[in-house]
């Protein structure tokens, strides 16, 4: 039963709780109205008004409070009542802001939705141009050194009939006559002077000077002279006889001669330079090939290498017939 009268009480709407309100208030004006018959009914109705408002509760409460404790009562449960309308409408007010807030949020989160499918399939398009691209460029870095290699090899191929001297004193020339230079050491380097004759030299110069700022801290020697021949059969010819004589002085200068390459196919030949001598110092054949392709003989056999630092190991590992005796 309480918990029934307690949701009825709950469900009890506002204007229901004012008349019930409102007639009780009556009846206990009414009960102060009412005249006083007799001193003893009087006292009877006021002994039995205080009995009946002075009952209390088991817990020690007033369960029929005094006329003016219930109009308090009364008014302080409608200015309750007035701050909870109060309440519910600022509640409602921000349900309605919240619901407002809710609705845009499900709009920007469809705007998201399909902003964010764009960039998926902008991302998506993305890394196939860029898995595309890759293989591009990786062709294209193929193409790059094979056409670099062909270049590299015309250009040294034009320059077969090329000679490089190494070694002639500078003004020596007459009158800066640097071909007239080179025919003077030519015939120094075959005695018979038939086999100058034949040679024919379409040009010949020293290399241009060195900036002074590439030359600081080194130590250079005479500037190369650059011999083109008219056939390669006379540049050959040339390079065949300085390599028998192994060395050969012109005006008491040494001088050397070398094929005239590019700098990249001579910075890798240079690499082998410590190689050549010590295959010198210990006897041994070698050949460089070109582009830089060393050959050596080891204990009869020809080996080959490609890197210098695998070539100097394998010969001074090598031990000659004399450096065993």
């Amino acid at each position: 039963m309480n918990k029934e009268k307690r949701v009825r009480q709950k469900t009890t709407t506002g204007p229901k709780i004012d008349q019930m309100l409102s007639s009780m208030h009556t009846r206990a004006s009414e009960a102060n109205s009412a005249p006083q018959t007799s001193a003893k009914h009087a006292s009877s109705d006021t002994a039995i008004s205080s009995a009946s408002f002075s009952e209390r509760d088991e817990d020690g409460s007033n369960r029929n409070p005094a006329p003016n404790d219930f109009a308090m009562f009364t008014s302080e449960m409608r200015d309750m009542y007035r701050e909870l309308q109060g309440d519910v409408k600022k509640v409602g007010a921000d349900v309605t802001s919240i619901m407002t807030s809710i609705v845009s949020l499900k709009s920007d989160m469809a705007n998201f939705g399909n902003r964010l499918g764009e960039a998926e399939e902008r991302v998506s398009r993305l890394e196939d141009d860029h898995t595309r691209f890759e293989n591009t460029t990786t062709t294209l870095s193929e193409r790059v050194v094979q056409l670099e290699a062909r270049l590299q090899y015309q250009e040294n191929y034009s320059r077969r009939n090329n000679l490089r001297i190494k070694g002639v004193p500078e003004n020596t020339e007459l009158d800066g006559k640097v071909t007239e230079c080179v025919i003077d050491v030519l015939r120094c380097l075959f005695p018979s002077g038939e086999d100058v004759k034949d040679i024919i030299i379409e040009r010949a110069h020293r290399v241009p000077p060195m900036l002074q700022q590439a030359r600081q801290d080194r130590t250079f020697g005479p500037r190369h002279i650059l011999v083109r021949f008219l056939r390669y059969a006379d540049r050959e010819k040339v390079r065949r006889r300085a390599w028998e004589l192994k060395e050969f002085k012109w005006k008491d200068a040494r001088v050397e001669f070398y094929p005239d390459f590019t700098k990249e196919v001579q910075d890798k030949r240079n690499k082998f330079t410590e190689v050549r001598r010590l295959c010198m110092s210990k006897g041994l054949k070698y050949t460089l090939q070109y582009p830089a392709v060393f050959w050596v003989t080891l204990g009869g056999r020809r080996q080959r290498f490609v890197d210098a630092t695998d070539a100097r190991r394998s010969i001074e590992q090598y031990r000659t017939s004399e450096e065993v005796n």
